[in-house]
């Protein structure tokens, strides 16, 4: 017998057989207890919040801007009746709006990035990268060879600037030598003395034949000593000719450039009355067109050649900036490959989690921008000043808009921790006042819940601010007015009263009627109503008989 009693299964059995019995014996015969029940039905549930507050005078509010801007909108005049909430005046908020555009872009583009890198890296994706790493590096091949081809064609036209200029200072010389000439032959026939215009002429001839022909002081020299000459720039340019370097070019069309000028001062000191013949004249005005346009020919060379090494310089210098950039690219790709490659670390999800944080803050911070442009009314309520104007910039802090309560009085009341997360603004509340006993009735609203606590008495407290729905003569300030608050309202629940729920453990329990058994029923509760009822969310269904009291 004892081995047979430590069998587990055994034990159990008849566990369960004395309970059995135990029951039976309770609820039968002259044990059965008394009870009450009720028979469980769907019903509307309306949860209140009981306190008692004091009625205070209505005060007037003054509203302004946080920020400076310009008037945009105004919605309200004087007078207006107005709700909590509603939009009174605003500022023009194109800029702000703006900038909540870009950061909510900038919020999805973060938050984008943070599902590729959680994601991973699929192999479409590495071959695009790939793809990326190819053409940035056949992009750099292609700038390369731009940068030799620009410096080739940059040579070319340069040497072409050159061979044209080196053709010019050549045509130059022999037009410079020849004006020279021609002077000297206009000086020996008509202009040999010690006249003054003698003089003049032949100290500026001596200084045009020293710079074209390299010959000093020869001023009065004939032609036939004058025409062997080959020294100056004369000189210079045949030794270009015969060595024609850049620099050797640029030296000779400066050289010849002053030498033309000096030739032209002395053509031009040549008087041209009567002492000329009618050849002499023709000679001298021809030279001097001739001398004037090589002047004008060397210095187009001397410029297209500057011009020439400038936009050299340029074009050079734009291709191997696209050199860089494209090097810059090609790394930046390869860069991004072998991320690719590597797998997405855990601290980069961090890193960019971090990075979707800061951009939410960012589009909160632009909604708190943006809701600064916009005065709202706190209160229901009726404006007494409204003194905004439609283009005009009003500044930050400066009260525009006044309102007061349409009902004179209001009511405050401190709700315990433990019921003020029920209420809502605009909850309905039905209240007495104390001076007028409980039969007379007033009805008012919830216009305000502080969201900071207040310790009364070392307990948790929050105030509320209801508003009266009508005016009315009998309230006065400072009455006491005991309130019920209609926080919830539920149809067609199932609901029992709340002596019939009991608990045990931390859990919820209700007693059923099951034919002339009382079964225990674990339950779960959900709104507590007025009239001590309380909603039974799961657990037992309609028709059922909970009890409610057993003797």
């Amino acid at each position: 017998m004892i081995n047979f009693l430590k069998k587990p299964v055994t034990m159990v059995i008849l566990a369960v057989l004395l309970a059995g019995v135990i029951r039976y014996a309770y609820f039968s015969g002259d044990n059965a207890p008394e009870y009450d029940f009720i028979i469980v039905e769907k019903r509307e549930l309306v949860q209140e919040v009981s306190v008692t507050g004091r009625v205070k005078p209505a005060e007037s509010v003054d509203l302004a801007f946080e920020i400076s801007g310009k008037v945009s909108r105004v919605y309200v005049g004087v007078r207006d009746s107005i709700y909590a909430g509603q939009s009174l005046v605003a500022l023009s908020s194109q800029e702000l709006s703006a900038r909540l555009d870009q950061a909510v872009a900038n919020l999805e583009s973060e938050q984008a990035k943070l599902d590729e890198l959680k994601r991973g890296t699929r192999s479409e994706e590495i071959q695009s990268y790939q793809t990326k790493v190819d053409n940035a590096k056949k992009s750099l091949e292609n700038t390369e060879s731009n940068l030799d081809i620009t410096k080739q064609k940059a040579d070319i036209d340069l040497d072409t600037d050159y061979s044209d200029a080196l053709a010019a200072l050549q045509k130059a010389a022999t037009i410079g030598k020849s004006a020279i000439l021609t002077l000297t032959d206009i000086q020996s026939a008509h202009f040999t003395g010690t006249a003054q215009e003698d003089n003049t002429i032949a100290s500026v001839k001596s200084k045009a034949v020293e710079s074209m022909l390299g010959a000093y002081a020869a001023g009065r020299w004939v032609t036939q000593f004058i025409s062997p000459l080959e020294g100056g720039a004369f000189g210079l340019v045949k030794q270009t000719v015969s060595s024609p370097t850049h620099a050797n070019i640029d030296n000779a069309l400066t050289k010849i450039y002053n030498a033309l000028q000096d030739v032209s001062d002395a053509l031009s000191v040549v008087p041209v009355g009567d002492t000329l013949t009618a050849t002499g004249k023709t000679n001298l005005s021809t030279e001097k067109n001739s001398v004037n346009a090589e002047i004008s020919s060397v210095s187009s060379r001397q410029q297209a050649i500057e011009a020439q090494k400038s936009l050299n310089k340029s074009n050079v210098a734009s291709a191997e900036t696209s050199i860089i950039t494209a090097r810059n690219v090609l790394d930046s790709a390869n860069a991004d490959l072998n991320l690719k490659l590597a797998g997405t670390a855990s601290e980069q999800i961090d890193y960019q989690k971090a990075r979707v944080k800061s951009a939410q803050a960012d589009v909160k911070n632009s909604q708190a921008q943006l809701a600064k442009t916009v005065i709202r009314s706190p209160i229901y309520g009726i404006v007494t000043v409204q003194s905004a104007k439609v283009g005009e910039i009003v500044s930050a802090n400066t009260a525009i808009v006044s309102i007061i309560s349409e009902a004179k009085f209001k009511i405050e009341a401190n709700v315990p921790e433990a019921d003020i997360a029920k209420m809502e603004i605009d909850d309905k509340a039905r209240l007495t006042l104390d001076a007028y006993g409980p039969d007379v009735v007033f009805q008012a609203k919830i216009i305000m819940i502080d969201p900071a606590e207040t310790i009364i008495e070392g307990v948790t407290t929050y105030k509320i601010t209801l508003e009266f729905d009508k005016e009315d003569k009998r309230i006065r300030s400072s009455m006491t007015a005991n309130l019920d608050i209609f926080t919830d309202e539920r149809q067609d629940v199932i609901a029992v009263p709340q002596r019939a729920v009991i608990t045990k453990s931390g859990e919820k329990f209700v007693r059923v009627l099951r034919g002339s058994l009382i079964e225990e029923i674990q339950i779960k509760t959900g709104l507590i109503g007025r009239d001590g009822l309380v909603e039974i969310t799961d657990g037992i269904n309609e028709g059922d008989k909970v009890v409610t009291f057993v003797e």
